[in-house]
Order: C-alpha cells, then sequence, then structure tokens
C-alpha cells in the first residue's frame, strides 16, 4: 500500500534531515541516475533535473505523516523548507513485501549527497541529466556555464562538479 514511498521515506530516515526542496529533488535524481528505485519522472528546469510527481509524493507524504516539513525564513524573505522523517515513517518501512533498499551504498550516498550544498548538487544532477542525453563532457562543461554562468561561470567549480558526479559511480546500486 505505501510502496510508492518506501524509497523516499529510506531517503528522509538515512539523512535525519534535508534541508531544502532544491536539495531533495537533487538527492533523488542522482540516486535514480544510479540505479535505486526512485520511479518519478525528471525534466530539466531551471535549477536542473526537477520532478512534479515527487514534488507532489512529498506533500502526500507530509500530510499523511511519513515526513515532516518546516518551514524557515531563508535569505530574501524565501521560505526554506527542511525535510525530517515523520511519525508514521515506520509504518512505511515495515510494510511486508514493499520493494526495499538494503544496500549500504545507498545509505553512504545519501549521506554524502546530504553533505554537500544544494547548488553544487544542482550542478551535479544537471551535468548527470546532460551526460544521460549523449552529450559529450566538453558540450557539458560549455553548456551547464552556459546555462548557469552566475552559479558555474568558474571552470574550476564546473571541474569540481564534474569529477563528484565520476566519484558517485561507486555508490551505482547493485542492480546496475
Amino acid at each position: 500500500m505505501f510502496s510508492a514511498y518506501r524509497s523516499l521515506t529510506e531517503m528522509l530516515v538515512v539523512a535525519g534531515e534535508i534541508r531544502g526542496r532544491k536539495k531533495l529533488q537533487k538527492m533523488v535524481y542522482i540516486a535514480r541516475e544510479l540505479g535505486y528505485p526512485f520511479p518519478e519522472p525528471f525534466g530539466l528546469h531551471m535549477w536542473g533535473p526537477y520532478s512534479e510527481i515527487l514534488t507532489v509524493k512529498l506533500k502526500e507524504m507530509t500530510d499523511w505523516g511519513f515526513a515532516e516539513e518546516k518551514v524557515l525564513p531563508g535569505p530574501a524573505g524565501n521560505p526554506h523548507y527542511v525535510y525530517t522523517p515523520g511519525p508514521n515513517a515506520g509504518r512505511v518501512l515495515a510494510e511486508p513485501g514493499a520493494e526495499k533498499i538494503r544496500d549500504e551504498r545507498f545509505r553512504a550516498l545519501v549521506r554524502h549527497l546530504n553533505g554537500q550544498e544544494a547548488t553544487f548538487l544542482e550542478g551535479v544532477a544537471t551535468v548527470m541529466y546532460l551526460r544521460g542525453k549523449g552529450k559529450p563532457d566538453g558540450e557539458v562543461a560549455a553548456m551547464l556555464t552556459r546555462m548557469k554562468p552566475d552559479k558555474f561561470g568558474d571552470p574550476e567549480r564546473v571541474r569540481a562538479v564534474m569529477a563528484f558526479a565520476d566519484e558517485l559511480k561507486q555508490y551505482a546500486a547493485a542492480c546496475i
């Protein structure tokens, strides 16, 4: 019954807390690209890969107590969202027969990604998205710089984002 929420619930439980909607979206996208069971479709938007379905699913999870959302004041008066496992998260994880992620690589991946800033993950996810569309690295770097010059105009930052995306391959799901 709750299997559609299992992967996201497991991510929240492992992370303990994820600060920001953008960060959560990028963490799910990256995990999905590495072969973990996140079925939500993503398209490329202004802040990198984004899934409307994931946004709806997260809202449902907060409504049902699988996740909690705190709204804090953020920069320039914009709200900042913090996600934690909700009081009913255990119900999702205890459901028999649901697909489970029990992989230590997944837990290590979640902790590693959660330790990064959201904007950096935006770049990493965008690199992974463009590579997934068959773009060669030179073109990916040029597109990232052109698409997001304020965030990735520095060639060293672009190299760091691309190197991090390469490093993440060690966390790929065992089923790949």
